[in-house]
């Protein structure tokens, strides 16, 4: 079930993170998070997350990251993460989402898409030619 995470989940949360990012946040900017808008998926064990920020005097919000467990990948977690903060983001009054994903993602794209996100320009760092996807949703 997908929930708002706690200060308990962040061992687990930790853990995704450093299995699914090669540049992991510190545990300082995970408990950050905490205090912005934080959701984990959890069947009895934290298997994925999804952080964001939102400015509610702007009626908007970014997605900052999502990760799911390598292990439980394939199993529509990041979906349902990703509905769910869709469906908070909307009680809260939430008009327009951003994200940014790296242009190899693929599936992390679709995932996006599938959810009514369209790509809204292509942004190249020049210090290791990443290139980044914006893409936003209207609620």
């Amino acid at each position: 079930m997908v929930r708002s995470a706690e200060m308990k989940d962040l061992e687990r949360v930790a853990e995704i993170e450093r299995l699914s990012f090669p540049n992991p946040w510190t545990p300082y900017y995970l408990e950050n998070a905490l205090k912005d808008f934080f959701l984990v998926y959890d069947d009895g064990e934290v298997q994925g997350y999804l952080a964001a920020t939102c400015r509610d005097q702007d009626e908007k919000a970014t997605i900052l990251k999502v990760a799911v467990h390598p292990e439980a990948r394939g199993r529509g977690i990041a979906s349902k993460l990703v509905r769910g903060a869709l469906d908070a983001f909307e009680r809260r009054g939430i008009k327009h989402v951003e994200l940014d994903v790296k242009i190899i993602s693929a599936g992390a794209v679709h995932l996006y898409e599938k959810f009514g996100f369209r790509i809204q320009r292509m942004v190249t760092i020049d210090v290791d030619d990443t290139s980044f996807l914006v893409m936003k949703k209207e609620i």
